[in-house]
């Protein structure tokens, strides 16, 4: 009678874990996006944010000299112009 209760009891403290680890992903995302445009100069790289990755918005990130992750809307005309400018100084393919 004992195993059922402690089979019931371990399934619900997996779930738990899993559940509260599933929440960290949230941290990970840009919850907004910023239209004021970003000096190329402090910018060193770029990720895209995409909602099928999970995200609530899509984005583009960009990570500067300082390491900060600045977000910005993926479809402006000067996110684009900056990801190009980063691509080729890269030798990334267009449209990473």
């Amino acid at each position: 009678m004992e195993r059922p209760h402690l089979l019931c009891l371990s399934l619900l403290l997996l779930g738990h874990i899993l559940d509260v680890n599933a929440g960290n992903n949230v941290l990970d995302c840009c919850l907004r996006t910023r239209e004021i445009p970003i000096p190329p100069r402090i910018v060193q790289d770029y990720q895209l944010q995409l909602v099928q990755g999970g995200c609530d918005i899509p984005a583009a990130i960009f990570i500067t000299t300082k390491g900060k992750r600045l977000c910005a809307p993926l479809h402006s005309p000067w996110v684009i112009r900056l990801q190009e400018r980063l691509d080729a100084r890269r030798g990334k393919p267009q449209g990473k």
